[in-house]
């Protein structure tokens, strides 16, 4: 499908592929207005979440490993949003990402 399609016709989409998943099958469908608004709280919260781990990159030091590095990203983006981090899991599938490569250096 093209990128010509309205807004509406795209979540609506989404909605019925997250429903044909096996992984939510018997569980509560999700209507369409979900999924958009679920993934513009994901989106918002992993590409400040990658301006923390870029900073914590910059300040890596001799003998910090990957784990060190996230944890102060962790510790960065606490710092600045006064909240803590809970989207891990949707970061390191995104991470790596078109849209995010820029803004994360460490590609697997």
């Amino acid at each position: 499908v093209g990128n010509e399609q309205k807004s509406g016709a795209f979540w609506k989409r989404i909605a019925a592929y997250f429903a044909a998943s096996q992984k939510v099958a018997g569980s509560e469908v999700r209507e369409h207005a979900h999924c958009k608004n679920r993934w513009h709280k994901i989106n918002d919260q992993v590409g400040k979440f990658c301006g923390a781990y870029e900073a914590a990159t910059r300040e890596k030091s001799s003998g910090q490993n990957e784990n060190d590095v996230l944890k102060l990203a962790h510790e960065i983006f606490f710092n600045n949003h006064q909240k803590k981090f809970t989207l891990e899991h949707a970061w390191k599938e995104l991470r790596n990402d078109q849209k995010w490569c820029k803004l994360s250096t460490s590609k697997s």
